[in-house]
């Protein structure tokens, strides 16, 4: 595993809450020569990425069965060219907020292990949250060169969860971070 983040090796997309997978399945699809990590601590998802792999004999889809931080203690050297955040629990209620996966710091952590040139992509159908998660991103654009993107419009495909956001007539927002 020492050569796996290898910024020369090869450009890795990691994506942190890959839930059942469907998003993991098309990046696989559609960059086959790039490593793909779905990042996701709970046994459903991963039994359905799991699954998924073997049954199309998938060879550049890597799992790991924890939480991001988890993941950030053991790979201490970890960096990628693209990360994709969809619809994590938005924790709405005010005594939860420090529960979300997305604060200052940790944003700021991610765009310094996102390669020149790569991209985060955060959606969200919290309004709230995603105005924070924002507002965090402008602000971190004072220090470091990156560009805000927002749009209505998913950067991959429709999810279990956008799905669900649609069906509840909720107002999806994605932000794109690029590194410039």
């Amino acid at each position: 595993m020492e050569n796996f983040f290898d910024k020369k090796n090869q450009k890795i997309i990691i994506e942190i809450g890959s839930g059942s997978g469907e998003n993991l399945f098309f990046l696989s699809k559609k960059y086959p020569k790039r490593k793909i990590i779905g990042i996701e601590p709970f046994r459903n998802g991963l039994a359905n990425s799991v699954d998924f792999c073997l049954k199309n004999k998938t060879q550049n889809i890597f799992l790991y069965p924890h939480v991001f931080q988890k993941f950030a203690k053991i790979f201490k050297n970890y960096y990628f060219d693209r990360c994709y955040i969809f619809f994590p629990d938005p924790w709405p209620k005010k005594k939860h907020l420090k529960r979300r996966l997305i604060n200052f710091e940790f944003l700021k952590d991610l765009i310094q292990r996102c390669l020149r040139k790569g991209s985060i992509f955060f959606g969200s159908d919290n309004l709230d949250y995603f105005q924070i998660v924002k507002n965090y991103a402008l602000e971190i654009k004072k220090d470091v060169k990156i560009s805000v993107k927002q749009y209505k419009k998913t950067p991959t495909i429709l999810t279990k969860y956008h799905y669900r956001a649609i069906k509840c007539r909720n107002i999806v927002n994605f932000l794109k971070i690029d590194k410039i």
